[in-house]
Parts: structure tokens; sequence; C-alpha cells
């Protein structure tokens, strides 16, 4: 296996996080869903959203590196649960991506692990995947990791 190696995020790492998600969003465009916005990790929005990932001490974003280059990101965050369940603290892993030549190297795995360890010790009752419904390796990996699904999300596109 490569000489791998999982951190935790870093202001400094924006810019590299942020050319992950675009990778993650054009793909997600090509792939599943064309409503998805290519120019969101760069736009004012994308900046911020990522920036308080990094920083707030209710989120983690991860970083895996080879040799000091960025091939993969993982961001998550401590969420409110729905009101109408019983569980009180639930976290959700909100993207992850893996640049494609490294995938199948246990990279993704070794990330959810990070985070899933991270939720405990932040008292997450549960985690929250959600993938598009296309993205059958995404959903392998989370039910691999242990995942079931619970709820189905469907769309409509209107005229």
């Amino acid at each position: 296996m490569k000489n791998i190696i999982i951190r935790t995020a870093i202001i400094s790492d924006l810019e590299a996080i942020q050319k992950l998600n675009q990778e993650l969003c054009v793909k997600e465009n090509r792939e599943y869903d064309r409503t998805i916005n290519i120019d969101y990790p760069f736009s004012k929005n994308g900046e911020d959203y990522f920036r308080s990932r990094i920083e707030s001490a209710d989120s983690l974003a991860l970083i895996a590196e080879e040799n000091k280059n960025t091939i993969g990101y993982l961001v998550g965050s401590i969420i409110a649960p729905e009101t109408y369940r019983t569980i009180t603290r639930m976290a959700e892993a909100e993207n992850m991506y893996v640049k494609e030549s490294f995938r199948g190297l246990g990279i993704g795995s070794q990330l959810n692990q990070r985070f899933e360890d991270w939720c405990r010790k932040n008292r997450a009752q549960r985690i929250r995947y959600v993938a598009s419904a296309g993205n059958i390796e995404a959903i392998k990996l989370y039910k691999k990791l242990g995942s079931k699904e619970v709820n189905i999300t469907l769309e409509k596109e209107l005229d």
C-alpha cells in the first residue's frame, strides 16, 4: 500500500479541499444530478462552508495525503436530528472524495473511521451519510462500514 497519511485539515488546506470538492461536483453533475453546481466550491457560499468546517469545533475536515499531495478529504459535522426522532445528537459525513487513481486502497474507509472516532468522542449517537442514488460505489462503501438505509429521498423534476 502507498504511504498515505490521514490528518485533520487546517486553514491552509482550504484550497486543496475546494479543488477536490470541485472534482466531486463535476463527477456528480456529469453522472448523477445535473443540478449540482460545479462552481460551488469556489463560490462565496462554498468557501464559507469549507472554512467553517475546518475552523468549527462542531465540525471535522480530514485530509488524505501521499507525499504531501492531497488525494482525498472528508468533511462532516454534528447536526441537529429531526425533531421527531428520539436521538439527541447526530453527525453527518457531508461530503467525501478520493481521487480516482487512489480508490480501492482503503482511503475512504480510513477517512470514515477517523470521522467515526471523532463522532464518538463528540457523543454523536448516529452518523448520516448522503449519497447520490446512482453512486453505487459510495453506497457500497457506507454499507461495508455498517450503515443501512433509513430514509430514501425521491425528487420529481417539474417542467
